[in-house]
This record gives C-alpha cells, structure tokens and sequence, in this order.
C-alpha cells in the first residue's frame, strides 16, 4: 500500500501550512450532477446479507514499467501477474480480464485503490477509470454480471499531494473548511466517472472505504462526516455508505481493518477483513516482513476461522485484501507463482460464505458452555507460554499449584499472564459477552486487571487491550475468585498473540493465578 509513497518522498518538499491551490469546481466525469430520482432501482447490496469485496491496485502499466520496474531497474514486484503482456490501467483488456477472474473468484464488488489527487487529472488513478468502466460496460453487453465498483479512499493523498499554493504538498486539516471540501472533492471526482448503475451500494449508497486516519493533519468530528455526506447528497441525490478504519473520529456506516494480509482475520460487527499472507521483499526501504502462505494453508486457515462463526452473529461483508497488490505480495490474482489457486479457493469460500454456511470443527470447543484453565490441565484455555512480557513460573501453595508472574525484561513496573481462548469457542462468540473467572492468590502483588481483545475500536492497539476493571489484593494469602464481564468480544488473538491478559500492579507484581473460566454470558 506504501509503495507510491516512496516515490513522492522523494520527488516532493515538505508540507505547506495553510490553504492549497484553488479546487476545481467541476469534476473530471460525466456522471454529474445526478438527481435523487435518478436511483431507484439501482442494484444494491442490503446491509445484513452475506457479500465479499476486494481491493484492486490499478497503478501498473507495461509501457511506461510504472510499478513494475524501480526507478533502478531492478524488479519491483514480489509476486507477479501470470502475463505482462498488455498490463496497464490505461488499457480496457487488462482490466476485462481481472474483471472475469474477479467473476470466478466470486468477488461481488471491486474498490478501485483512488489516489486522485483533486485538480490533478492527469494521473494514473483518473486515467485508469475510464477503461475500467469500458470493460465493465463490455461484460455487461454479454449478458455478464461483472463486480460492482465501489471506492477504496487512498487517504496518504490527504498527505502527500502538489496540492500546496506553491506547488508544494498541502497537508489535509479538516478543521477547516477547505480542508473539508478538499477531502471531499476527491470522493466527488472519483463518482463522477463511475455510472450510477455500475456502484456498489449498501442499502442503495455507495460504497466509501476510508484508509488510514494518520494521514489527515487534523480531524473534526462529527463534522467531517456529516459534510462529506451532505455533500454527496446535494451532487449525487444520495449519501455514501462509509467504512472507516479505526482512526477515524465520528460516526461512520461501519468499521473496518486494514491489515487483513498480515494478521487476519480482522473481525468487527459488520467487516471481515483476511487475505493469503505476505510479503513485500521487493519494496526498497523495508525492514524484512514475511507472513508465509504456507501453500494456501494461511488462507484457507483464515477462511476457516471465520466460516466457524454463528451466521446468525457473524460480520456481513468480508474484505479479501488484496486483489492484487503484487508489491507487497497480498494478492489473491492470477499470478505467475501460484496461478489460479487462490481464484479456485476464494470462490470456495465466498460461496460458503453467502451461502451461511457454518464450519464445526471436530475437537474443539465451539459448542461449550465455558472454557477452563488450571496448571497441567487446560481444557479449551491455556496460558500463553512463558516469555516477552508475560513471564510466570509454577509454585505450589497451600491447596495445589499456581501461575505466577515473574519479572518483565521490558519494564520493572508491570507483568502480565496471557491467556488464549480456543479458536472454536471464540469465533462462536462473534462480539458476544463472557464472564470471566479469575481464582488467585490474595498476596504477592497489590492488584491485578483484566484486559481483553474487545470488538470495540477505541483505545491502545485498537480495541485489543480493552480496560475491563480490576481488583484489589489484601494480602490474606488466601485463595479468592473475582469475577469480570466482558462484552464486544472479539478473541482473535489480537493481545499481544493472546485473547485476553491479567496485569499485575504493586507490591511484589507476582500475581498468582490457580484456576481462570471463561463463560459464555448470554
């Protein structure tokens, strides 16, 4: 996703303060303005029923070697397309031919990655919607019912543009009006050279995903949202349907995560986001990442993981990341290194997934009650290994054995004992509410808290480390059971590898722990 970025870091200055240059009053498509009885019917997606949607980078082309070749000549890909030959955002075959691959893959609708920098049309992100428009139009004339196309918001443009007065980068502030109408105006340009009857719509809006928050220099919620949907309604007769990443403040339609490809499944209420793995050796300026395929194991791993969830509970829209962003090697597209797999396996379990299909895995615990751990004998719950921050040993006390929290080579303040739910028990729950049951040792540290993987966006690492209250040790030395609900869960192993952690704090931090139960509350 950060490739393009290199490129400008190194062909711009710094950000100007202030005001840009002047934005162009009319966009650069056809389809605008457009009048709200011009919607009806329109195909639409409904909020709630199962639908899958990718990413497509459309940045490269075989002419001009743009994101194929490095500026040194060395190759810029790390997984390749199958041919090279007639690759290119300007050319509307390249695009039909991801377009039927999509349709066996069982995509339902494509976000085009938009790094349209208002005012600047000249672009690869403006030029290569028109072909794309033209393939789809193709497929539809042979009676074909390609992906819907929805938007996919490149926000590192809010940084990194010649948007400045001076011809400078101007970094985006939406606290102020222009800065607002800036962050707009590329939603409006993006629409408009995309036909009403080709979105992808939720509930008959189209479909607005919004990449990273950390690029705008200032937010301003709720305002900022309100405007861009305000606007939207006075150009197109309709608000979009955002998806905004956590970073984002205010309101938005749902919540996604991008990282799917690294750490997936990225579970929230409504979104899904996996992909196959990987890995971006090829990129120049990176500290090595590699998050093996396994021969399609990951991938078929993660859609597995949440195919075990309750259809009834489960997130609605799954985000496969990526369709093919060959340079970090997250593709799921024709390649050269793995040819049609990842088609073949994507329409497997997109059709399972529409379908409502639900996985029961034999062994595991999707279907109990509760979960429990003691020393030696873990039954669906197991304290993590000894190590990093969660360092512990095994004493005996009065009464058997019991975890204890040892020092933490990384602070001398704090020390945690991790805890993984199994995999099962913990998709069932699909942001449903435990009870968690902690038995310890009243001595040895002053107090203790609970911090879990939570479904809720706020706070450290996203919601992985949510606050679930605590309690107090008196130093009795006798053995005590405390008891902590835990709502929105989400249990994917987002607490450092675990599910959920107790921290130590005061005294000596040697927490005792001699049994943990984990409860489904409703």
């Amino acid at each position: 996703m950060q490739k393009a970025l290199i490129v400008l870091l190194i062909a711009m200055g710094g950000v100007t303060g202030g005001q840009g240059k002047e934005l162009p009053g009319k966009p650069p498509g056809a389809f605008f303005p457009i009048k709200a009885q011009e919607h009806p019917g329109a195909g639409s997606f409904k909020r709630g029923p199962a639908v899958v949607g990718t990413t497509y980078f459309y940045w490269y082309d075989v002419e001009s070697k743009a994101h194929i070749v490095d500026h040194d000549g060395s190759d810029a890909l790390t997984t390749h397309p199958a041919d090279l030959e007639g690759i290119s955002y300007k050319r509307p075959g390249w695009h039909e031919r991801q377009l039927r691959d999509m349709m066996d893959a069982g995509v339902d609708f494509l976000m085009p990655v938009y790094w349209g920098v208002p005012g600047d049309y000249d672009g690869w992100s403006l030029v290569g919607l028109p072909p794309l428009v033209e393939a789809h139009t193709a497929l539809e004339k042979e009676g074909l019912k390609p992906p819907a196309i929805g938007m996919f918001y490149d926000t590192s443009i809010l940084s990194y543009n010649n948007s400045g007065r001076d011809g400078g980068r101007y970094h985006v502030d939406l606290g102020t009006d222009y800065g607002k109408q800036w962050f707009y105006t590329a939603i409006r340009d993006f629409f408009s050279l995309i036909p009403p009857a080709k979105w992808a719509r939720v509930d008959g809006r189209p479909i607005v995903f919004l990449y990273d928050a950390a690029f705008v220099k200032q937010q301003d919620p709720p305002r900022q949202f309100e405007y861009v949907k305000s606007r939207f309604r006075e150009d197109f007769g309709v608000e979009p349907f955002l998806v905004k990443s956590p970073g984002w403040q205010g309101e938005a339609d749902a919540v996604y995560s991008w990282g799917g490809a690294v750490s997936g499944p990225l579970i929230f209420r409504d979104t899904v986001a996996l992909g196959p793995g990987y890995d971006h050796s090829a990129v120049p300026g990176r500290q090595p990442l590699i998050v093996p395929r396994q021969d399609g194991g990951t991938y078929i791993e993660r859609w597995t993981k949440v195919l075990q969830l309750d259809p009834k509970r489960r997130p609605w829209l799954v985000h496969v990341e990526t369709w093919n962003e060959w340079h970090e090697g997250t593709d799921i597209a024709h390649s050269r290194e793995y040819g049609r797999s990842y088609l073949v396996l994507t329409r497997l379990f997109a059709d399972l997934w529409r379908a409502g299909t639900q996985l029961h895995l034999p062994g595991s615990y999707a279907e109990a009650r509760s979960v429990t751990w003691e020393p030696g004998k873990p039954k669906g719950l197991d304290l993590a290994p000894s190590g990093g921050d969660g360092n512990w040993e095994l004493r005996k006390f009065a009464g058997g054995q019991a975890a204890v929290s040892t020092p933490n080579p990384h602070s001398q303040t704090s020390r945690y004992l991790y805890f993984n739910v199994d995999d099962a028990f913990a998709y069932g729950l699909a942001g449903g509410t435990v009870l968690l049951k902690v038995t310890y040792r009243d001595a040895g540290c002053d107090s203790f808290a609970v911090e879990y993987d939570s479904m809720v966006s706020e706070g450290p690492r996203d919601g992985a480390f949510r606050p679930a209250g605590g309690a107090a040790l008196a130093g009795t030395g006798q053995s005590k059971t405390a008891e902590f609900r835990l709502p929105d869960c989400r249990f994917m192993n987002r607490s450092n590898g675990a599910d959920f952690r107790l921290a130590a704090g005061g005294g000596a931090l040697e927490l005792a722990v001699s049994r943990v139960e984990v409860d489904r509350a409703d």
